[in-house]
């Protein structure tokens, strides 16, 4: 058998990824990172080289060293998993490496997700009103994705690709392109659209196939662009750094809210766009609160005094 070195059959691996599974850019674009980061800190190694396993567990023991979380490291292992198993799959291996890698267990308070309190919402809605302290032309933009993240609870990736045409402001809908360009419709509230119609006015033109979210060149945002943005927010509404604020964080915020408020699961999950009722219930593990007041409600002991 020929020897090939890890680099030789990435471009394979995420073809196969994009045309035979269907993956999407973003996920595509993951793998592909994962795989370059291996290379990165342990080298480009021949595949059937003995050593390949000792490499991996080294490549392990580095991105924990860099401090990568659980969840993270959990990643690496699922992209390197899957492009071993192509590798075998297709003859260019002999024995699959990952074949006794294992994957850090994550403890059920490690994997939930880490969501803002309410409170924390009223801060950064009345920071971003304060014309002192975001005083530039940005500052309208950023109130904008933080009251759509919070609301439509969209993926950055979703946020980004929101047309005007998307937006139903009779009905008060909008119409979200999430993960494997499958449509979804959420509600908005009526403040929000107020707001929407507001920032749209003071655009100095735009058409019904533009983007909501333009930069000051009248472009598209990249979602790399709101992160950014939401890391100056963060900064500005003087957060300290342990506390998490990513886009994604918002989503999770939106969602636990609501399940808090009493919004069914199913509900939920339309909203979230998951495919899976399991995905969702994550938010109910999240909401001991809710899990409490319903238990007090209904176990007989709470309403039995005799016994």
């Amino acid at each position: 058998m020929e020897t090939y070195k890890i680099s030789d059959f990435i471009e394979d691996f995420l073809i196969a990824k994009e045309v035979e599974e269907g993956c999407a850019s973003s996920t595509i674009k993951a793998y592909r990172y994962d795989l370059q980061k291996f290379i990165e800190l342990v080298g480009d190694l021949y595949i059937n080289s003995p050593l390949l396993r000792q490499k991996i567990r080294l490549f392990l023991k580095k991105l924990n060293e860099l401090n990568y979380t659980k969840k993270g490291i959990g990643r690496k292992i699922a992209s390197l998993r899957s492009y071993f198993k192509f590798l075998t799959l297709n003859e260019f291996m002999e024995k699959d490496p990952m074949s006794t890698i294992k994957t850090p267990k994550i403890k059920l308070e490690e994997s939930l997700p880490k969501f803002l309190r309410i409170s924390d919402m009223e801060v950064i809605f009345n920071k971003l009103k304060d014309r002192q302290l975001f005083n530039s032309r940005k500052g309208n933009r950023y109130y904008l994705i933080i009251r759509l993240l919070y609301s439509t609870m969209a993926r950055v990736s979703e946020l980004c690709n929101i047309r005007i045409r998307d937006i139903d402001f009779e009905r008060g809908y909008i119409q979200l392109r999430g993960k494997g360009n499958k449509e979804r419709i959420v509600p908005v509230d009526h403040k929000t659209l107020e707001i929407f119609k507001e920032y749209l006015k003071n655009r100095i033109s735009y058409d019904s196939e533009d983007y909501l979210l333009v930069n000051t060149r009248n472009q598209k945002l990249s979602p790399r662009v709101v992160q950014t943005d939401i890391k100056i927010i963060k900064e500005k509404c003087g957060f300290a750094d342990s506390k998490i604020i990513t886009p994604h964080v918002f989503r999770h915020t939106g969602a636990t809210h609501l399940r808090r408020s009493g919004m069914d699961i199913s509900e939920l999950q339309d909203i979230l766009g998951h495919s899976s009722p399991n995905t969702t219930r994550i938010y109910a593990k999240n909401d001991i609160t809710k899990l409490k007041e319903s238990y007090s409600q209904m176990h007989p002991l709470n309403n039995l005094d005799k016994l």
